[in-house]
């Protein structure tokens, strides 16, 4: 009995490391003590049927089998206990069985991740924003999922590592399953293609499209003005084709920065104004300048919070002299032009007139 007891003592030891080792363990040991089980059941109907069998007197041919059965058992463990042999029998049905039960549920605990959404998607957004890329996959597992640009094929993403040195890029996870490629202040070169791929066999992948849209930012007018000193300035700055209008829209003089509300300057922002030819809106930004002097005279620049800049010359002109020297002067070169053009013109008939 001490014999049978260690030697099923190190074959359940045996069969827990196996166990362990196998991948999906948890159902492997659901499934070997459900095999256990029904293996005791079965041996304690059994051994019971015996005994009533020997009760009832069965006779010569019970007895010879029972005398087998014991020899049988006899022979196979040295305790000379048939109920030792059978368990131990049972054991090793039960151990053979381990691999089957290690695949079976392996198998069962393997699912390939997938792309939940479209093959193909599109992204639009606008230059200087920030752009998001969606890719929500399902039923990951321990697979990555990698961005890939397609111009030039650069790997952008693996995972959270970043593989680009440019710092706009970043991977998101987010809630949802969502791994989101995000593009920080975008610029117009970043418009293209972008893959999300996960690393199963074939790859799984997704391409979103991105579009960036470039606003028009444009100063109303001549790109030279000419206004007499004692004037009020209006110039007006106007954005069109943005997909969200500016948050503001700053101005400069040369390099200075001209404050929104002062004594002689004052900024004023319409946005969501609609365009005339009913395509979109625009915004205007406007700057007033009150009672112009000649320190006034320079470039002026608006820069909206989220389209390119635009400039303007303005020349402040002293008084009446001013004008009237501005005036005279450009009458002086259309009479000098004038002149020209007339001994020119008598110049060649006097040509002529010798050629007669």
């Amino acid at each position: 009995m001490r014999s049978w007891k260690s030697r099923s003592r190190s074959e359940m030891q045996t069969l827990e490391t196996r166990t362990r080792s196998q991948p999906g363990a948890q159902l492997t040991q659901l499934l070997l003590g459900g095999i256990l089980c029904l293996t005791i059941a079965s041996h304690t109907q059994t051994s019971a049927e015996a005994a009533g069998g020997g009760a009832g007197g069965a006779g010569g041919a019970s007895g010879t089998a029972a005398s087998s059965a014991a020899s049988t058992a006899i022979s196979s463990d040295e305790s000379g206990d048939p109920s030792s042999a059978t368990a131990f029998a049972s054991l090793a049905q039960v151990s053979s069985l381990l691999p089957e039960a290690s695949a079976f549920s392996a198998t069962a605990g393997l699912v390939e991740p997938y792309l939940d959404g479209y093959a193909t998607s599109n992204v639009t957004t606008q230059i200087g924003t920030h752009a998001y890329l969606p890719c929500r996959v399902k039923q990951l597992g321990n697979k990555s999922v990698s961005w890939i640009r397609l111009r030039d094929g650069h790997i952008l993403t693996v995972d959270r590592a970043v593989f680009i040195a440019d710092q706009r890029f970043l991977a998101i996870k987010q809630p949802e399953k969502y791994w989101t490629l995000q593009i920080k202040y975008v610029q117009a070169r970043d418009a293209g293609s972008y893959e999300c791929q996960v690393s199963t066999e074939p790859k799984v992948s997704a391409r979103v499209q991105l579009q960036v849209v470039v606003p028009r930012t444009e100063i109303l007018g001549e790109p030279d003005r000419y206004v007499k000193a004692g004037s009020n300035v209006v110039l007006r700055c106007i954005v069109r084709g943005a997909l969200e209008p500016p948050t503001f829209i700053m101005w400069y003089h040369g390099a200075e920065q001209l404050a929104a509300d002062s004594r002689r300057h004052r900024t004023q922002l319409d946005p969501n104004l609609p365009e005339a030819s009913g395509d979109g809106q625009s915004t205007i930004g406007s700057l007033i300048i009150e009672s112009a002097k000649k320190r006034d005279t320079g470039n002026y620049t608006c820069s909206p919070s989220n389209s390119p800049s635009a400039t303007v010359t303005l020349n402040i002109i002293n008084g009446e002299s001013s004008a009237s020297a501005v005036t005279s002067s450009a009458a002086t070169t259309r009479a000098y032009a004038l002149s020209i053009l007339a001994l020119l013109f008598g110049v060649i008939i006097i040509g002529v007139g010798h050629r007669t």
